[in-house]
């Protein structure tokens, strides 16, 4: 997908501290004004937004939260896809360029709205960063999250008739999106103290799941019985999620029509594991990932093992 580089309206230059001055941003192409529109919608106090980079746990995320919000309605949970319960921010934009109708499925959505999105920190609307609505983070080891992706892509389509190799060698070297996956994180690491914010990874969540749980309950003001806890644990297991119709991505595969699109198919709840890359990528490509993700680490002041929480698995 083309993206183009944007610059935003404002930055939250009283929230965290950062030079803005080099930070490259981008946005799908044709941007036109969508990101200003982004800027400027309203927050609402009782949002709870989910914000990741692109395969990340997102929407193992999105399922966890949607159901504490909804108290752990499953019924409903299993009867309607997840975009349409919780939608994700970009989507109608990115796939049908209308900035007419791109924002109303959000803002129609019924309080407390759970909103998904994939931009970063200072792309996120204004409001967001005053009114503090609660905002939850996930994040993945990025080798992992490329990999995913590029099978996501070639389901989709965009990826079609493209080797790993070469998606990689995109992620490293093109200007995107993609190349700041350690700066998205990064910046939004910065506000893992902050009463308002919920940061947490892919390898927590695998490793106990059960106290991410917990952990949400809290921030979202909820509780749960110890059978609803069960419940949940089972529902979110790889093995169900893999199975579950509604949290794969299905309706949104109806939206997206490119030519290639279905051609080759793989699940979206894929594998589910941490550390799978290595069953993808030869050691030269690790080596190259690992030399650029170094690089990216040590520009923004943070350790793979801080992002990832390793001293919390």
């Amino acid at each position: 997908m083309q993206c183009e580089q944007v610059t935003p309206k404002s930055y939250p230059v009283n929230l965290i501290d950062k030079d803005w001055s080099e930070r490259k941003l981008y946005f799908w192409s044709p941007a036109k004004s969508f990101p200003a529109m982004i800027h400027d919608m309203e927050v609402k106090e009782d949002d709870v937004w989910i914000v990741t980079n692109p395969k990340c746990g997102t929407t193992w995320m999105q399922e966890l939260a949607w159901l504490l919000l909804n108290d752990c309605d499953f019924e409903a949970a299993l009867s309607k896809d997840l975009e349409l319960r919780s939608p994700f921010l970009e989507f109608d934009f990115m796939v049908n360029s209308d900035e007419q109708t791109a924002l109303e499925r959000v803002e129609e959505l019924p309080s407390p709205r759970l909103i998904k999105s994939h931009l970063p920190l200072p792309l996120l609307p204004r409001q967001l960063w005053e009114k503090k609505a609660k905002v939850i983070y996930v994040f993945r080891n990025p080798k992992d999250a490329w990999v995913s992706g590029y099978y996501h892509g070639v389901t989709i389509g965009y990826n079609y008739g493209k080797t790993l190799e070469q998606f990689f060698d995109e992620c490293l070297e093109q200007e995107s999106d993609r190349r700041y996956i350690i700066e998205h994180a990064a910046e939004f690491y910065q506000l893992r103290n902050e009463p308002w914010f919920y940061y947490t990874s892919f390898e927590r969540m695998k490793c106990n799941l059960r106290a991410v749980v917990e952990d949400l309950c809290k921030f979202l003001d909820k509780t749960v019985t110890e059978q609803q806890m069960e419940r949940l644990l089972k529902h979110l297991s790889f093995e169900e999620m893999k199975k579950n119709p509604t949290t794969n991505h299905l309706w949104e595969s109806t939206q997206i029509k490119l030519e290639n699109g279905g051609k080759e198919v793989h699940n979206f709840v894929r594998k589910g594991k941490v550390n799978g890359y290595k069953d993808d990528l030869t050691p030269k490509q690790i080596e190259k990932a690992d030399n650029f993700i170094a690089e990216r680490l040590l520009l923004n002041q943070v350790t793979l093992e801080e992002l990832l929480l390793v001293d919390k698995l």
